[in-house]
C-alpha cells in the first residue's frame, strides 16, 4: 500500500466544526489504491475526471509578474500530453478499474475528453461500466470559432465531450435537472414573443390537459385564442375553444427582471453551448494550462450530487472541481502528480468565496445566459490536507520548500505583543526571477509584490508539516499579496511562561515562477521584536 506523509495542513477559523478535504499528491494510481485501502470503496458520489487527451502537445504556462499592464518573463514548463494510443488506453483503464470501486452505487463518473480520443474512450468505459451504464455523452462548445478555425478544413473541432457512466445499470443516480436562464432586453422580448397587459409570453398546444385543468389556466388568465379572438368554455359539453377558429394555446410569460430584463427559464439537453470557456471569463484565470470554468462543474455537481456527498477529480490540475465543490458544501478529494497543481489547487480552496447571482448590465448582449444560482450567501472556507503518496517505485518530489533550499533572501519584520504576532515583509528578491527578468531585457518592478503569487504564514512551524494559519493568495491577474499580517499565536500544544528555544515562524513565499521560498524564524519572545535580512 502507499505509504502517505503530511505535507501541510490548512484549518481556518471557523465558527463551527469543518471537515477537511484532502489533496493527495502523487501518481494518481497510487492515490486511488491508498483511498480504497483506507476506507473509500463505495462512497464516492460523483468522479469527475480531467485526463490528458493524448494532444502530442507540451504544455507551459506565462511567467507572469502580477498587477495591471504587467509583462510577462517568460514561460515554464507545465505537463507533456504526448503518448502511444496504446499506451494512453491502458493508462486509463488502469485507473478506471479502480475508480468504479471508489463509486457508490448509486454514483457516477464523468470523464471529460476531446475529439482526438472520445471514441476510444466511450468504448473503453462501456467495457469497464458496461453498455448499458451509459447514461449520455454532454457535448460542451468549449471554444468559439476564430483565428486560423475559420478557415479549418471539414468544420473547426470547437467542443469537448463528456462521457457520463453510473457505477452500474442497477444504479440510480441522484438526478437534479439543470435549468438555464436567457436574459433578453425589452427590444428582444418585443422581437420575439406576444405581449399583452401581464407581459410578454409564448403560447404552447394544450396537449391532453383535462377539461378542469383548461380551465383552472382560464380563469388565471393563461389560455390564448388565436386571430384576435377569445376563449370559450362550454360546461354542457366540457370543451374548450377559440372563438374564430384555431387551436387555443397555454401562455407561458417571461420573468422580468428590473426595469427593461426579462428572463426565460429553459431546460438544459446534452448540447452545452451556453457555458462560455475559460477565455471569455478572465477573472478565474489561474494560468494554468486546460483550466475548466467554474460555472460548468457546478451545473456537473448540481445535476448530479447532493450537498454532504463526497467528490473526487482524479486529475486536480488547476482545481476548479474541488473550488466549486466546497462552494456547494460538497465533501472533496483531488490527486495530481505534480505539484504545481497541488499548490494552484490549495490556493484557490484557501481563499473565502461569495455565491452571487449574477446580474447582467446594461451593456450586456440581449440574449446572454447564466446558470441560476442557489442563494447569495457567503460561503465559509474549508480546510485541506496534502498527503505526499509514494511507493517503492514512485515516490514524488517534496515540494520546493521542502526539498531544496533557494538563494532567495527577504526582509521580513516579526513582533509580538500577548499572544499576537505581527508579520511585515518589506522585501524580496529571487535570483531566478532576476535571471528571467535580464534574459527578457527589462527590470523587475521595485514593488516586490508584483513578483509573488501567495505567502503562507506558519506561527507555529515543527519543521515538518507547514499548518498556514493564514494563506494570501489573491486571486485574477492584478490583485496584490498584503505583505503585512496579523494574527493570534498558535497556542497548540500549549505555550509554558518560558518560551521553549525551538518555536519557529515559517514564511513561505511563492513566485510568480512557481518556486517556493520558506524563511524559518525563532519565535520572538513576548513584547519583543525580530528583524531579519536572510
Amino acid at each position: 500500500m502507499p505509504a502517505a506523509q503530511q505535507l501541510e495542513c490548512f484549518s481556518p477559523q471557523r465558527a463551527g466544526p469543518t471537515e477537511e478535504g484532502l489533496l493527495l499528491y502523487g501518481d494518481n494510481l497510487d492515490a486511488i489504491s491508498w483511498l480504497l485501502a483506507n476506507g473509500y470503496a463505495g462512497s464516492v458520489r460523483l468522479i469527475y475526471m480531467d485526463p490528458p487527451y493524448n494532444s502530442n502537445r507540451a504544455y507551459a504556462s506565462r511567467i507572469r509578474l502580477r498587477g495591471k499592464g504587467q509583462p510577462t518573463l517568460g514561460e515554464t514548463a507545465v505537463y507533456e500530453d504526448i503518448w502511444q494510443t496504446g499506451a494512453y488506453l491502458q493508462f486509463l483503464a488502469d485507473r478506471l478499474l479502480l475508480l468504479r470501486q471508489l463509486l457508490h452505487p448509486d454514483g457516477t463518473l464523468w470523464l471529460h475528453c476531446d475529439h482526438r480520443m472520445q471514441a476510444h474512450l466511450l468504448l473503453l468505459l462501456s467495457e469497464i461500466f458496461g453498455p448499458d451504464s451509459l447514461l449520455n455523452t454532454v457535448y460542451w462548445r468549449s471554444q468559439t470559432m476564430r483565428g486560423a478555425k475559420v478557415h479549418a478544413r471539414f468544420f473547426p473541432n470547437s467542443a469537448q465531450a463528456i462521457h457520463i457512466f453510473r457505477a452500474s445499470n442497477r444504479g440510480k443516480p441522484f438526478w437534479n435537472a439543470p435549468k438555464r436562464e436567457i436574459i433578453l432586453t425589452e427590444k428582444a422580448a418585443a422581437a420575439q414573443y406576444m405581449r399583452d397587459e401581464r407581459g410578454f409570453f409564448r403560447t404552447s398546444d394544450p396537449g391532453s390537459y383535462s377539461f378542469e385543468s383548461l380551465k383552472a389556466l382560464f380563469d388565471d388568465g393563461r389560455l390564448y385564442a388565436p386571430y384576435g379572438g377569445s376563449v370559450i368554455i362550454d360546461e354542457d359539453h366540457r370543451n374548450v375553444s377559440a372563438s374564430n377558429g384555431g387551436n387555443i394555446g397555454v401562455k407561458y410569460y417571461l420573468t422580468r427582471q428590473g426595469r427593461n430584463r426579462y428572463v426565460l427559464t429553459r431546460p438544459v439537453d446534452n448540447l452545452w453551448d451556453d457555458i462560455a470557456g475559460l477565455g471569455t471569463v478572465p477573472g478565474e484565470d489561474e494560468n494554468y494550462p486546460t483550466q475548466k470554468t467554474e460555472r460548468l462543474l457546478r451545473r456537473i455537481l448540481e445535476s448530479a450530487s447532493e450537498p454532504g456527498d463526497l467528490i473526487l477529480d482524479p486529475f486536480v490540475g488547476s482545481g476548479t472541481t474541488l473550488t466549486v465543490a466546497q462552494q456547494m458544501g460538497r465533501k472533496w478529494i483531488g490527486c495530481d502528480s505534480a505539484w504545481r497543481a497541488v499548490r494552484t489547487t490549495a490556493c484557490r480552496l484557501s481563499r473565502s468565496r461569495t455565491s452571487r447571482n449574477p446580474r447582467p448590465s446594461a451593456s450586456e448582449v440581449s440574449a446572454s445566459t447564466r446558470e441560476p444560482r442557489a442563494d447569495n450567501r457567503s460561503l465559509d472556507v474549508g480546510g485541506y490536507s496534502i498527503l505526499r503518496l509514494s511507493t517503492e517505485d514512485f515516490v514524488p518530489a517534496g515540494p520546493p520548500w521542502q526539498e531544496r533550499q533557494t538563494n532567495a533572501d527577504a526582509d521580513i519584520h516579526i513582533e509580538r505583543a500577548a499572544d499576537r504576532l505581527t508579520i511585515r515583509i518589506e522585501g524580496f528578491r529571487s535570483p531566478q526571477l532576476f535571471r528571467l527578468a535580464s534574459g527578457a531585457q527589462m527590470s523587475l518592478p521595485r514593488d516586490w509584490r508584483r513578483q509573488v503569487r501567495a505567502i503562507l504564514l506558519d506561527s507555529d512551524f515543527d519543521g515538518e508539516t507547514l499548518r498556514p494559519s493564514q494563506i494570501d493568495a489573491p486571486a485574477g491577474k492584478s490583485d496584490l499579496v498584503a505583505g503585512a499580517y496579523s494574527s493570534p499565536l498558535s497556542q497548540s500544544p500549549p505555550v509554558p511562561e518560558g518560551e521553549p528555544a525551538d518555536r519557529s515562524v515559517a514564511i513561505l513565499i511563492v513566485d510568480v515562477a512557481g518556486d517556493e521560498h520558506l524563511f524559518v524564524h525563532p519565535l520572538p519572545s513576548r513584547q519583543s521584536t525580530t528583524q531579519e535580512d536572510l
